[in-house]
């Protein structure tokens, strides 16, 4: 059986991360010019939610350190929106 924090990392919706994820694929279908970019954004925040579900929280702030700085910051926000600034900065090491 899972317990609270375990359900916490598998369960817990991502609403404004899918957003983000949603909004960036189609900005990568609109800008054929901008599209390799808009796909490397996606990439990163698919492989933030696979380090979150995993539950692997340094693994997660080692990787947001290493990504370019407007989706950095766009994934901070969206987190901050599905968690709270408390996780962003405790976990994450940011503040919103």
């Amino acid at each position: 059986m899972e317990n609270a924090t375990t359900k916490f990392w598998t369960q817990t919706p991502l609403n404004a991360i899918n957003k983000l994820m949603d909004q960036t694929f189609s900005w990568a279908q609109d800008r054929d010019d901008l599209a390799d970019m808009y796909l490397d954004d996606l990439k990163d925040f698919k492989f933030a939610v696979k380090l979150f579900r995993n539950s692997d929280a340094e693994a997660l702030s080692n990787h947001l350190d290493n990504m370019d700085t407007l989706s950095r910051e766009q994934l901070v926000i969206a987190f901050n929106e599905d968690l709270g600034s408390k996780f962003v900065e405790d976990v994450l090491g940011y503040e919103v």
